[in-house]
């Protein structure tokens, strides 16, 4: 694909050298992130939306330091798109960040945020809210390998638009700006333009929009909280209550009629409405350490010290988990980049990792136990492998890749029987699991034949010749498991394992 010239081009390149400072120009150094194959669909579908948002003139803003998602970022926008370079800036701290943020609004420049979660051991929280108040329009999507749904409500309640998970692709990547930058459904664009109106102080024009969406949507909670704004806004406090009253109703995960509903409350004085929403607020995002205080406070205020004293408590412990979390996914991202040098050293980084995650016993904790095991048994250390699989398996027994990955620990070490027994625990949790995937299915044989489980060897080997056939010696590992069992053993004594399911 031909670079495609943009007419705001040199808006950019006329500011290239008081950035250079600030932009990232290293290439990727790292092999961590896996970079999917362009589907020509999702280009030729969301293409011309991006197009049309880089020519407002905007630009996109990348803060983060992993260098593998930069290098994803730019085959999908310079690459699959044809737009140039420049459209994409990159710093690894929120000063420059700030810095940059403020110069392109400055020259008219419209920009898009990618943002860590926590860089240098410190979630973005503050600055999410900062980007929030300074620049109310910015998109930001966070980026993060796992987010507990706890964390990720924290930051859409601070002004977050959205959340990206890595390692991620081109496809996703332009998905998700395509779907930021333009609503795809009538639905949302209606609720667009009603937000613009009330932006705009034009509430009556903002009423028949909403009206117009409720007409069609009647349940559509963002189009009763723009209704509720606009009647706000005509200082009909009563109505706007009601309305999003009945957005909560209808979407018991959303956060924004609660604040509405707060403020609201707050504003009249009503302490009993504002403490019984700012409970709810908790319930659905609790980890808002000021909320915790701010709810105590009014138990104190009323006389109820005990209560009070309780969510004092837990604000000061969920910013104990919080800085822990965020330390711990620091000192995952150091055995990330040890283990491509020294892989002995990077399964000590693992275990401090997990130190100080694992009192969570969320996803992140169980990445870094999978990670941990993964480590050890390509180490050689199958037994200790099994035994971090084992502790991971006791907090998230539903989870089929730690099955998945303790049966290989358990085939390193030669004990196929037991092997065989996670595989198939592992297709109990997800009975799909090797499902078009011709290199799991050929693991699972593998192992099934070692442990002289011919029914399922046969199943496994069947669909693999369905799917891929003559896949490595599978069709003449199936001739023989149709013929002799105990012979198939001695010849894929050597069949190497070591396909890892990872999260």
């Amino acid at each position: 694909m031909e670079p495609r010239k943009s007419k705001s081009l040199f808006l950019l390149k006329s500011c290239e050298e008081e950035l250079r400072d600030l932009a990232a120009k290293k290439k990727s150094e790292t092999k961590s992130f896996y970079v999917v194959r362009t589907n020509d669909e999702i280009v030729n579908k969301y293409g011309d939306i991006v197009y049309d948002f880089v020519d407002k003139p905007s630009v996109f803003l990348l803060i983060t330091p992993d260098k593998g998602f930069y290098q994803v970022f730019k085959s999908a926008i310079c690459q699959a798109l044809g737009i140039d370079p420049v459209f994409i800036q990159v710093v690894a701290d929120v000063g420059r960040a700030a810095d940059l943020l403020a110069f392109f609004t400055e020259k008219g420049i419209t920009p898009f945020v990618f943002m860590e979660y926590s860089l240098n051991a410190e979630l973005t929280l503050s600055f999410m809210r900062y980007i929030r108040a300074a620049y109310e329009d910015t998109k930001v999507v966070i980026l993060s390998r796992e987010l507990s749904r706890d964390r990720l409500f924290q930051f859409f309640e601070d002004g977050a638009d959205s959340f990206l998970q890595k390692p991620t692709s081109i496809n996703s990547i332009i998905s998700k700006i395509a779907f930021m930058v333009q609503p795809q459904s009538e639905a949302d664009a209606l609720v667009e333009e009603a937000r613009e109106h009330v932006k705009c102080n034009r509430f009556e024009e903002a009423l028949v929009v909403a009206e117009e969406v409720l007409g069609k949507w009647p349940k559509n909670a963002a189009a009763m909280v723009v209704y509720g704004d606009a009647k706000n806004g005509l200082a009909l406090r009563e109505e706007a209550l009601s309305a999003y009253t009945k957005a909560e109703r209808n979407s018991n995960h959303y956060l924004e009629p609660l604040q509405r509903i707060v403020k609201i409350h707050t504003e009249d004085g009503n302490f009993h409405g504002v403490l019984k929403y700012l409970k709810k607020l908790d319930t659905l995002s609790p980890l808002n350490c000021t909320r915790k205080i701010k709810i105590g406070e009014i138990h104190f205020s009323q006389g109820d010290q005990g209560t009070a004293q309780e969510y004092f408590d837990n604000a000061i412990t969920s910013a104990k988990e919080e800085a822990l979390a965020v330390v711990g996914e620091m000192t995952l991202d150091i055995a990330e980049m040890v283990a491509k040098h020294d892989p002995k050293l990077a399964i000590k980084y693992y275990r401090k990792s997990l130190d100080f995650v694992k009192s969570s016993k969320n996803q992140m904790a169980m990445t870094v136990y999978n990670r941990l095991g993964i480590s050890l048994r390509k180490q050689g250390m199958w037994a200790e492998s099994v035994e971090a699989y084992a502790e991971a398996a006791s907090f998230a027994p539903n989870d089929e890749n730690i099955q998945y990955n303790m049966g290989l620990a358990y085939a390193e070490g030669e004990s196929f029987a037991k092997s065989a027994t996670c595989m198939v625990n592992a297709m109990v949790i997800n009975q799909d699991i090797y499902k078009g995937k011709a290199e799991l299915s050929y693991q699972f044989s593998s192992i099934f034949v070692k442990a002289r489980m011919t029914r399922e060897a046969t199943i496994a080997l069947t669909y693999l010749k369905e799917i891929s056939p003559g896949y490595k010696d599978s069709e003449e590992l199936l001739a023989k498991v149709a013929g002799t069992g105990d012979a198939v053993g001695k010849a894929v004594a050597s069949t190497e394992s070591g396909y890892d399911l990872r999260f």
